[in-house]
Protein backbone atom coordinates (compact mmCIF):
# COMPACT_ATOMS: atom_id res chain seq x y z
CA UNK A 1 0.00 0.00 0.00
CA UNK A 2 1.48 3.36 -0.98
CA UNK A 3 1.78 6.26 1.42
CA UNK A 4 3.26 9.73 1.83
CA UNK A 5 5.77 10.95 4.38
CA UNK A 6 6.13 14.34 6.08
CA UNK A 7 9.35 15.41 7.78
CA UNK A 8 10.24 18.35 10.03
CA UNK A 9 13.85 19.18 10.84
CA UNK A 10 14.49 20.43 14.37
CA UNK A 11 17.69 21.13 16.26
CA UNK A 12 16.98 18.43 18.87
CA UNK A 13 15.03 15.90 16.80
CA UNK A 14 13.76 14.95 13.36
CA UNK A 15 10.05 14.12 13.29
CA UNK A 16 8.42 11.85 10.72
CA UNK A 17 4.67 11.79 10.17
CA UNK A 18 2.69 9.50 7.89
CA UNK A 19 -1.08 9.49 7.37
CA UNK A 20 -2.37 6.23 8.83
CA UNK A 21 -5.45 6.16 6.62
CA UNK A 22 -6.82 7.86 3.58
CA UNK A 23 -8.71 11.10 4.04
CA UNK A 24 -12.42 10.40 4.40
CA UNK A 25 -15.51 12.50 3.85
CA UNK A 26 -17.68 13.60 6.77
CA UNK A 27 -20.91 15.51 5.94
CA UNK A 28 -19.40 16.88 2.77
CA UNK A 29 -16.15 18.06 4.40
CA UNK A 30 -12.72 16.51 4.29
CA UNK A 31 -11.57 15.16 7.66
CA UNK A 32 -7.93 15.22 8.74
CA UNK A 33 -6.52 11.69 8.69
CA UNK A 34 -4.87 10.04 11.63
CA UNK A 35 -1.10 10.28 11.65
CA UNK A 36 1.55 7.90 12.85
CA UNK A 37 4.69 9.68 14.04
CA UNK A 38 8.25 8.76 14.76
CA UNK A 39 10.85 10.94 16.51
CA UNK A 40 14.59 10.55 15.86
CA UNK A 41 16.66 12.35 18.51
CA UNK A 42 19.55 14.38 17.15
CA UNK A 43 22.98 13.89 18.61
CA UNK A 44 26.19 15.39 17.34
CA UNK A 45 25.08 14.88 13.76
CA UNK A 46 23.65 17.81 11.81
CA UNK A 47 19.82 17.74 11.83
CA UNK A 48 19.67 17.99 8.03
CA UNK A 49 21.96 14.99 7.61
CA UNK A 50 19.93 13.05 10.16
CA UNK A 51 16.74 13.90 8.28
CA UNK A 52 18.16 12.69 4.97
CA UNK A 53 19.36 9.44 6.53
CA UNK A 54 15.98 8.88 8.21
CA UNK A 55 14.15 9.45 4.93
CA UNK A 56 16.46 6.95 3.24
CA UNK A 57 15.64 4.35 5.89
CA UNK A 58 11.90 4.93 5.51
CA UNK A 59 12.08 4.70 1.73
CA UNK A 60 13.84 1.36 2.15
CA UNK A 61 10.84 0.03 4.08
CA UNK A 62 11.79 0.99 7.60
CA UNK A 63 8.42 2.60 8.48
CA UNK A 64 5.89 -0.26 8.86
CA UNK A 65 7.16 -1.72 5.58
CA UNK A 66 4.86 0.58 3.64
CA UNK A 67 6.00 1.94 0.33
CA UNK A 68 6.39 5.74 0.26
CA UNK A 69 5.71 7.42 -3.07
CA UNK A 70 5.88 11.08 -1.98
CA UNK A 71 7.90 12.89 0.67
CA UNK A 72 7.47 16.41 1.99
CA UNK A 73 10.17 18.14 4.06
CA UNK A 74 9.31 21.33 5.94
CA UNK A 75 12.03 24.00 6.05
CA UNK A 76 12.34 27.03 8.31
CA UNK A 77 14.28 29.44 6.08
CA UNK A 78 16.37 29.60 2.93
CA UNK A 79 19.55 28.47 4.69
CA UNK A 80 17.90 25.34 6.04
CA UNK A 81 16.33 24.60 2.65
CA UNK A 82 19.79 24.63 1.06
CA UNK A 83 21.22 22.42 3.82
CA UNK A 84 18.41 19.88 3.33
CA UNK A 85 19.00 19.79 -0.44
CA UNK A 86 22.72 19.18 0.08
CA UNK A 87 22.08 16.40 2.60
CA UNK A 88 19.52 14.73 0.33
CA UNK A 89 21.98 14.90 -2.57
CA UNK A 90 24.63 13.13 -0.46
CA UNK A 91 22.11 10.34 0.22
CA UNK A 92 21.23 10.28 -3.52
CA UNK A 93 17.58 11.05 -2.81
CA UNK A 94 15.71 13.10 -5.37
CA UNK A 95 11.97 12.41 -5.07
CA UNK A 96 10.87 14.89 -2.40
CA UNK A 97 9.19 18.25 -1.93
CA UNK A 98 10.40 21.17 0.20
CA UNK A 99 7.61 23.22 1.81
CA UNK A 100 7.78 26.24 4.15
CA UNK A 101 7.00 25.50 7.79
CA UNK A 102 4.38 28.26 7.94
CA UNK A 103 2.58 26.83 4.89
CA UNK A 104 2.70 23.32 6.33
CA UNK A 105 1.29 24.44 9.69
CA UNK A 106 -1.45 26.50 8.06
CA UNK A 107 -2.41 23.56 5.83
CA UNK A 108 -2.84 20.97 8.57
CA UNK A 109 -4.63 23.35 10.97
CA UNK A 110 -6.97 24.54 8.25
CA UNK A 111 -7.74 20.98 7.23
CA UNK A 112 -8.46 20.05 10.86
CA UNK A 113 -10.86 22.99 11.25
CA UNK A 114 -8.89 24.35 14.20
CA UNK A 115 -8.69 27.94 12.92
CA UNK A 116 -12.38 28.80 12.94
CA UNK A 117 -13.12 31.97 10.99
CA UNK A 118 -9.92 33.81 11.93
CA UNK A 119 -8.32 35.60 8.99
CA UNK A 120 -4.99 36.93 10.37
CA UNK A 121 -2.96 34.63 12.57
CA UNK A 122 0.15 34.97 14.73
CA UNK A 123 2.25 31.79 14.65
CA UNK A 124 4.33 31.39 17.80
CA UNK A 125 6.75 28.51 17.11
CA UNK A 126 8.84 27.73 20.21
CA UNK A 127 11.36 24.95 19.63
CA UNK A 128 14.48 23.69 21.31
CA UNK A 129 16.85 26.06 19.48
CA UNK A 130 14.79 29.25 19.25
CA UNK A 131 11.51 31.07 18.77
CA UNK A 132 9.91 32.18 15.49
CA UNK A 133 7.01 34.65 15.55
CA UNK A 134 5.18 35.20 12.26
CA UNK A 135 2.07 37.11 11.21
CA UNK A 136 0.33 35.11 8.45
CA UNK A 137 -2.56 36.03 6.20
CA UNK A 138 -4.76 32.95 6.13
CA UNK A 139 -6.49 33.72 2.82
CA UNK A 140 -3.29 34.03 0.78
CA UNK A 141 -0.91 32.12 3.05
CA UNK A 142 1.57 35.03 2.86
CA UNK A 143 3.89 35.67 5.80
CA UNK A 144 3.40 39.39 6.42
CA UNK A 145 6.09 39.76 9.12
CA UNK A 146 8.41 37.27 10.82
CA UNK A 147 11.23 37.32 13.37
CA UNK A 148 13.38 34.56 14.84
CA UNK A 149 15.47 34.71 18.02
CA UNK A 150 17.58 32.23 19.98
CA UNK A 151 17.25 34.13 23.29
CA UNK A 152 14.03 32.20 23.98
CA UNK A 153 14.22 28.44 23.48
CA UNK A 154 13.48 25.09 25.02
CA UNK A 155 17.20 24.51 25.56
CA UNK A 156 17.31 27.69 27.66
CA UNK A 157 14.50 26.38 29.86
CA UNK A 158 16.47 23.13 30.32
CA UNK A 159 19.55 25.09 31.41
CA UNK A 160 17.51 27.11 33.91
CA UNK A 161 16.32 23.85 35.50
CA UNK A 162 19.87 22.51 35.56
CA UNK A 163 21.27 25.66 37.17
CA UNK A 164 18.52 25.65 39.79
CA UNK A 165 19.31 22.08 40.80
CA UNK A 166 23.07 22.63 40.94
CA UNK A 167 22.94 25.95 42.79
CA UNK A 168 20.61 24.56 45.44
CA UNK A 169 22.84 21.45 45.68
CA UNK A 170 19.94 19.11 45.09
CA UNK A 171 22.04 17.09 42.68
CA UNK A 172 25.80 16.71 42.47
CA UNK A 173 27.86 18.32 39.73
CA UNK A 174 28.51 15.96 36.77
CA UNK A 175 32.05 14.62 36.74
CA UNK A 176 32.39 14.01 32.98
CA UNK A 177 30.77 14.78 29.63
CA UNK A 178 28.59 11.67 29.68
CA UNK A 179 27.15 12.53 33.09
CA UNK A 180 26.57 16.12 31.96
CA UNK A 181 24.65 14.97 28.88
CA UNK A 182 22.58 12.61 31.03
CA UNK A 183 21.69 15.50 33.35
CA UNK A 184 20.59 17.60 30.36
CA UNK A 185 18.25 14.82 29.26
CA UNK A 186 16.79 14.61 32.78
CA UNK A 187 16.17 18.36 32.81
CA UNK A 188 14.38 18.12 29.47
CA UNK A 189 12.28 15.24 30.73
CA UNK A 190 11.36 17.24 33.83
CA UNK A 191 10.28 20.19 31.67
CA UNK A 192 8.10 17.99 29.45
CA UNK A 193 6.47 16.23 32.39
CA UNK A 194 5.70 19.54 34.11
CA UNK A 195 3.51 20.43 31.13
CA UNK A 196 0.91 17.96 32.40
CA UNK A 197 1.75 17.66 36.11
CA UNK A 198 2.26 19.85 39.14
CA UNK A 199 5.56 18.30 40.24
CA UNK A 200 8.14 15.83 38.97
CA UNK A 201 10.79 13.54 40.43
CA UNK A 202 13.35 12.33 37.89
CA UNK A 203 15.88 9.84 39.30
CA UNK A 204 19.42 9.55 38.02
CA UNK A 205 23.10 9.72 38.91
CA UNK A 206 23.89 12.54 41.31
CA UNK A 207 20.55 12.53 43.11
CA UNK A 208 16.84 12.87 42.55
CA UNK A 209 15.72 15.81 40.43
CA UNK A 210 12.75 17.32 42.27
CA UNK A 211 10.89 20.29 40.79
CA UNK A 212 7.40 21.78 41.08
CA UNK A 213 5.56 23.70 38.39
CA UNK A 214 5.48 26.85 40.55
CA UNK A 215 9.27 26.86 40.79
CA UNK A 216 9.60 26.12 37.09
CA UNK A 217 7.25 29.01 36.22
CA UNK A 218 9.30 31.36 38.39
CA UNK A 219 12.47 30.29 36.55
CA UNK A 220 11.13 30.93 33.05
CA UNK A 221 8.65 33.74 33.77
CA UNK A 222 10.87 36.66 32.72
CA UNK A 223 11.94 34.90 29.52
CA UNK A 224 8.38 34.05 28.53
CA UNK A 225 7.29 37.65 29.10
CA UNK A 226 10.13 38.85 26.88
CA UNK A 227 8.82 36.55 24.14
CA UNK A 228 5.36 38.10 24.50
CA UNK A 229 6.94 41.54 24.14
CA UNK A 230 8.67 40.31 20.97
CA UNK A 231 5.32 39.08 19.62
CA UNK A 232 3.85 42.53 20.23
CA UNK A 233 6.67 44.14 18.26
CA UNK A 234 6.19 41.77 15.32
CA UNK A 235 2.45 42.45 15.27
CA UNK A 236 3.02 46.21 15.39
CA UNK A 237 5.48 46.06 12.48
CA UNK A 238 3.10 43.95 10.39
CA UNK A 239 0.43 46.64 10.33
CA UNK A 240 -2.25 43.96 10.78
CA UNK A 241 -4.79 43.37 13.53
CA UNK A 242 -4.57 39.63 14.26
CA UNK A 243 -7.49 37.45 15.28
CA UNK A 244 -5.72 34.66 17.17
CA UNK A 245 -2.36 33.22 18.20
CA UNK A 246 -1.37 29.68 17.17
CA UNK A 247 1.22 27.91 19.34
CA UNK A 248 3.42 25.31 17.66
CA UNK A 249 6.61 23.51 18.60
CA UNK A 250 7.36 21.61 21.78
CA UNK A 251 7.28 24.78 23.89
CA UNK A 252 3.59 25.22 23.10
CA UNK A 253 2.80 22.57 25.72
CA UNK A 254 4.07 24.73 28.61
CA UNK A 255 0.99 26.14 30.40
CA UNK A 256 2.75 29.39 31.37
CA UNK A 257 3.44 30.21 27.72
CA UNK A 258 -0.24 30.10 26.87
CA UNK A 259 -1.25 32.10 29.96
CA UNK A 260 1.30 34.87 29.34
CA UNK A 261 0.42 35.25 25.66
CA UNK A 262 -3.30 35.44 26.43
CA UNK A 263 -2.64 38.14 29.01
CA UNK A 264 -0.14 40.21 27.00
CA UNK A 265 -1.75 39.99 23.57
CA UNK A 266 -5.42 39.90 24.60
CA UNK A 267 -6.08 37.37 21.81
CA UNK A 268 -7.45 33.83 21.78
CA UNK A 269 -4.72 31.19 21.80
CA UNK A 270 -4.99 28.01 19.70
CA UNK A 271 -2.88 25.00 20.74
CA UNK A 272 -3.04 21.93 18.46
CA UNK A 273 -3.21 18.45 19.93
CA UNK A 274 0.35 17.71 18.82
CA UNK A 275 2.03 21.11 18.36
CA UNK A 276 5.49 19.62 17.76
CA UNK A 277 4.19 17.52 14.82
CA UNK A 278 2.28 20.25 12.98
CA UNK A 279 5.05 20.99 10.45
CA UNK A 280 5.63 17.31 9.61
CA UNK A 281 1.91 16.60 9.25
CA UNK A 282 1.40 19.61 7.00
CA UNK A 283 4.38 18.60 4.86
CA UNK A 284 2.79 15.15 4.41
CA UNK A 285 -0.53 16.68 3.30
CA UNK A 286 1.18 18.97 0.79
CA UNK A 287 3.21 16.04 -0.56
CA UNK A 288 -0.02 14.07 -0.93
CA UNK A 289 -1.59 16.88 -2.94
CA UNK A 290 1.46 17.11 -5.17
CA UNK A 291 1.30 13.35 -5.76
CA UNK A 292 -2.34 13.61 -6.82
CA UNK A 293 -1.74 16.55 -9.14
CA UNK A 294 1.39 15.40 -10.98
CA UNK A 295 3.50 12.34 -11.58
CA UNK A 296 6.20 11.73 -8.96
CA UNK A 297 9.80 12.35 -9.77
CA UNK A 298 12.38 15.08 -9.31
CA UNK A 299 12.60 17.70 -6.62
CA UNK A 300 9.80 20.17 -5.97
CA UNK A 301 10.48 23.28 -3.94
CA UNK A 302 7.58 25.43 -2.82
CA UNK A 303 8.70 29.01 -2.07
CA UNK A 304 7.08 30.95 0.76
CA UNK A 305 3.65 32.34 -0.18
CA UNK A 306 3.83 35.70 -1.87
CA UNK A 307 7.27 35.04 -3.41
CA UNK A 308 7.53 34.97 -7.20
CA UNK A 309 8.65 31.48 -8.15
CA UNK A 310 10.59 32.71 -11.18
CA UNK A 311 12.53 35.28 -9.15
CA UNK A 312 12.91 33.26 -5.95
CA UNK A 313 16.33 31.87 -4.94
CA UNK A 314 14.53 28.60 -4.22
CA UNK A 315 14.21 28.09 -7.97
CA UNK A 316 17.92 27.30 -8.24
CA UNK A 317 17.60 23.61 -7.36
CA UNK A 318 19.99 20.99 -8.79
CA UNK A 319 18.82 18.51 -11.46
CA UNK A 320 16.23 20.79 -13.04
CA UNK A 321 13.67 21.12 -10.25
CA UNK A 322 10.09 22.20 -10.75
CA UNK A 323 9.05 25.21 -8.72
CA UNK A 324 5.33 25.37 -7.95
CA UNK A 325 3.46 28.18 -6.18
CA UNK A 326 1.28 27.24 -3.24
CA UNK A 327 -2.37 26.75 -4.00
CA UNK A 328 -4.64 27.33 -1.03
CA UNK A 329 -7.81 26.88 -3.07
CA UNK A 330 -7.48 23.11 -3.15
CA UNK A 331 -10.79 21.38 -2.70
CA UNK A 332 -9.34 19.08 -0.04
CA UNK A 333 -9.14 21.97 2.44
CA UNK A 334 -12.45 23.13 3.93
CA UNK A 335 -13.14 26.84 3.47
CA UNK A 336 -15.25 29.06 5.65
CA UNK A 337 -17.90 31.33 4.25
CA UNK A 338 -16.49 34.72 3.31
CA UNK A 339 -17.15 37.62 5.63
CA UNK A 340 -18.63 40.97 4.70
CA UNK A 341 -15.31 42.15 3.30
CA UNK A 342 -14.98 39.18 0.97
CA UNK A 343 -12.54 37.23 3.15
CA UNK A 344 -12.91 35.38 6.41
CA UNK A 345 -14.59 37.36 9.09
CA UNK A 346 -12.58 38.31 12.13
CA UNK A 347 -13.24 36.60 15.42
CA UNK A 348 -12.63 39.83 17.36
CA UNK A 349 -14.98 42.76 17.61
CA UNK A 350 -12.34 45.32 18.50
CA UNK A 351 -8.63 45.97 18.42
CA UNK A 352 -6.62 44.89 21.50
CA UNK A 353 -6.06 47.82 23.84
CA UNK A 354 -2.28 47.47 23.75
CA UNK A 355 -2.30 47.62 19.93
CA UNK A 356 -4.65 50.61 19.66
CA UNK A 357 -2.57 52.65 22.11
CA UNK A 358 0.54 52.40 19.98
CA UNK A 359 3.70 54.21 20.98
CA UNK A 360 4.81 57.23 18.92
CA UNK A 361 7.27 56.64 16.09
CA UNK A 362 10.95 56.41 17.09
CA UNK A 363 11.70 59.79 15.53
CA UNK A 364 9.13 61.49 17.76
CA UNK A 365 10.42 59.71 20.83
CA UNK A 366 13.96 60.85 20.05
CA UNK A 367 12.79 64.41 19.52
CA UNK A 368 11.01 64.42 22.88
CA UNK A 369 14.11 63.12 24.62
CA UNK A 370 16.26 65.79 22.99
CA UNK A 371 13.83 68.57 23.90
CA UNK A 372 13.61 67.34 27.47
CA UNK A 373 17.40 67.16 27.74
CA UNK A 374 17.78 70.65 26.32
CA UNK A 375 15.24 72.03 28.79
CA UNK A 376 17.03 70.43 31.73
CA UNK A 377 20.40 71.68 30.55
CA UNK A 378 19.04 75.19 29.99
CA UNK A 379 17.48 75.26 33.44
CA UNK A 380 20.75 74.16 35.05
CA UNK A 381 22.72 76.85 33.22
CA UNK A 382 20.18 79.47 34.25
CA UNK A 383 20.56 78.58 37.93
CA UNK A 384 24.35 78.67 37.67
CA UNK A 385 24.22 82.02 35.89
CA UNK A 386 22.05 83.57 38.61
CA UNK A 387 24.40 82.36 41.33
CA UNK A 388 27.38 83.68 39.41
CA UNK A 389 25.76 87.08 38.88
CA UNK A 390 25.12 87.31 42.61
CA UNK A 391 28.82 86.71 43.26
CA UNK A 392 29.99 89.19 40.65
CA UNK A 393 31.13 86.68 38.03
CA UNK A 394 28.20 86.70 35.68
CA UNK A 395 30.26 87.80 32.71
CA UNK A 396 32.69 84.92 33.15
CA UNK A 397 29.94 82.30 33.26
CA UNK A 398 28.07 83.84 30.35
CA UNK A 399 31.20 84.09 28.23
CA UNK A 400 32.12 80.46 29.01
CA UNK A 401 28.79 79.21 27.66
CA UNK A 402 28.83 81.13 24.41
CA UNK A 403 30.95 78.51 22.66
CA UNK A 404 28.74 75.56 23.63
CA UNK A 405 25.19 76.74 22.89
CA UNK A 406 23.52 78.70 20.14
CA UNK A 407 22.15 82.07 21.37
CA UNK A 408 18.57 82.96 20.69
CA UNK A 409 18.35 86.27 18.81
CA UNK A 410 15.45 88.54 19.59
CA UNK A 411 14.74 92.02 18.29
CA UNK A 412 14.56 94.50 21.24
CA UNK A 413 12.28 97.49 21.09
CA UNK A 414 15.12 99.92 21.87
CA UNK A 415 18.87 99.35 21.62
CA UNK A 416 20.16 98.81 25.14
CA UNK A 417 23.20 100.60 26.46
CA UNK A 418 26.29 98.47 26.11
CA UNK A 419 29.12 98.74 28.58
CA UNK A 420 32.39 97.12 27.66
CA UNK A 421 34.30 95.55 30.52
CA UNK A 422 37.21 93.19 30.76
CA UNK A 423 36.67 89.64 32.04
CA UNK A 424 38.30 89.39 35.49
CA UNK A 425 41.14 86.91 35.81
CA UNK A 426 40.87 83.94 38.12
CA UNK A 427 44.45 84.39 39.40
CA UNK A 428 44.84 88.16 39.94
CA UNK A 429 42.36 90.59 41.54
CA UNK A 430 40.68 93.01 39.15
CA UNK A 431 41.93 96.60 39.10
CA UNK A 432 39.75 99.03 41.02
CA UNK A 433 37.41 100.93 38.73
CA UNK A 434 37.78 104.69 38.46
CA UNK A 435 34.74 106.55 39.57
CA UNK A 436 34.04 110.17 38.73
CA UNK A 437 32.28 111.96 41.57
CA UNK A 438 30.89 115.43 41.10
CA UNK A 439 32.24 117.74 43.75
CA UNK A 440 29.48 119.46 45.73
CA UNK A 441 29.50 123.12 46.54
CA UNK A 442 31.88 123.99 49.35
CA UNK A 443 29.44 125.14 51.98
CA UNK A 444 29.86 124.64 55.68
CA UNK A 445 26.36 123.19 56.05
CA UNK A 446 26.98 120.36 53.63
CA UNK A 447 30.49 119.40 54.70
CA UNK A 448 30.38 116.39 57.00
CA UNK A 449 33.20 114.33 58.31
CA UNK A 450 32.63 110.72 57.31
CA UNK A 451 32.64 108.14 60.03
CA UNK A 452 35.33 105.47 59.80
CA UNK A 453 34.19 102.45 57.80
CA UNK A 454 34.05 99.11 59.66
CA UNK A 455 36.42 96.33 58.71
CA UNK A 456 35.08 94.32 55.73
CA UNK A 457 33.85 90.80 56.57
CA UNK A 458 35.99 87.85 55.47
CA UNK A 459 35.31 86.63 51.93
CA UNK A 460 32.79 83.75 51.61
CA UNK A 461 34.10 80.26 50.85
CA UNK A 462 34.50 79.27 47.23
CA UNK A 463 31.23 77.87 45.79
CA UNK A 464 31.16 74.27 44.62
CA UNK A 465 29.08 73.45 41.51
CA UNK A 466 28.58 69.74 40.77
CA UNK A 467 29.80 68.82 37.32
CA UNK A 468 31.80 72.06 36.81
CA UNK A 469 35.55 72.56 37.26
CA UNK A 470 36.53 74.05 40.65
CA UNK A 471 38.06 77.54 40.74
CA UNK A 472 39.21 79.99 43.40
CA UNK A 473 37.43 83.36 43.68
CA UNK A 474 39.70 86.42 43.97
CA UNK A 475 39.50 88.43 47.21
CA UNK A 476 36.87 91.11 47.22
CA UNK A 477 38.38 94.64 47.49
CA UNK A 478 36.47 97.87 47.76
CA UNK A 479 37.75 100.98 45.99
CA UNK A 480 39.12 103.78 48.27
CA UNK A 481 36.77 106.57 49.16
CA UNK A 482 37.49 109.89 47.46
CA UNK A 483 38.86 112.60 49.59
CA UNK A 484 36.64 115.61 50.21
CA UNK A 485 38.44 118.91 49.90
CA UNK A 486 38.86 120.73 53.15
CA UNK A 487 38.93 117.65 55.40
Amino acid sequence: MSSVLGVSVGASAVRLARPDSVTREDSGHRVLPDFRAQVVAAGRELPEDLAAESIGVVLAGGFDNREVHATGVAYRDEAQAGAVQAAMARQQLGNYQLVPEASAALTVLDAAGALGDHSTLVFYDLGSSGLTVSVVDRETGAVVESTRTDTVSGDLFDRLIRDNQLVNKRISTPHDAAASHALDLRCREAKERLSVGGAVAVPGDGGLLLLSRDVFDSLIGVTVESSARLARDVIARSGRIPDAVVLTGGGARIPLVRAVLESWLALPVIVPDHPELVAAQGAALLAQRAQQQQAPGGVTVLPPPGVDATMSPYAAVPAGPTVLPLDYDDASVPRQAPGPSGGRSSGLSSTPSWLSAAAPPPSQRVAKVQIRGAALAGGALAVIALIGLGLGYGSTLLNSTEGTSQPVTTQPKAPPAVTEMATPSLTAPPPPPTEVVEEPAATASRIQIPEPEPEPPPPPPAPVFPGLPQFQLPPLQLPPLPRIPGT
